[in-house]
């Protein structure tokens, strides 16, 4: 399955999936049909589109810190700001029940985020090349040193 492939289904799936948690949680929260119809689309456009932007956020974030000592930690900066987007978004909306709706995704947002810089780091692309000052762990090429600092 192709890179475009997969990204357009995770995204479709993140569409109909938050949608109908985010309808779910907002109709027991409110009798406003049209408000708890317009919640669940807000939510599942978002998580959509978030989940395209998510990854290649964190693709970014991971390239930059893969040197790190804990490269993991690239997936803060996405998880950051899809978290404040995502309750930013559903309080002007209204949403009637905000941390309901959005606690999922930033949850499962997170999840994710770790698993897929885990997997990315064993890869060629996302391996450190330079050995880190008290670890062990880096490419087999001894000779190559981090670039120095300006």
């Amino acid at each position: 399955m192709s890179a475009k492939t997969r990204a357009i289904l995770s995204a479709l799936v993140a569409f109909i999936f938050y949608s109908l948690w985010s309808w779910w949680v907002n109709s027991m929260a409110s009798d406003d049909s049209a408000l708890v119809l317009r919640s669940a689309l807000l939510q599942g456009s978002y998580s959509a589109l978030m989940t395209v932007t998510f990854t290649a956020l964190l693709n970014w974030t991971l390239s930059k810190m893969k040197c790190h000592k804990r490269p993991q930690i690239a997936v803060l900066p996405p998880l950051a700001l899809q978290s404040v987007m995502v309750v930013v978004l559903n309080l002007i909306n209204n949403t009637p029940d905000v941390a309901a709706t959005v606690a999922p995704s930033i949850l499962m947002t997170g999840i994710y985020g770790f698993i897929y810089a885990h997997s990315l780091l064993k890869t060629p692309e996302y391996i450190c090349k330079y050995k880190l000052e008290g670890d062990e762990q880096f490419q087999s090429d001894s000779s190559a040193t981090p670039p120095s600092a300006p």
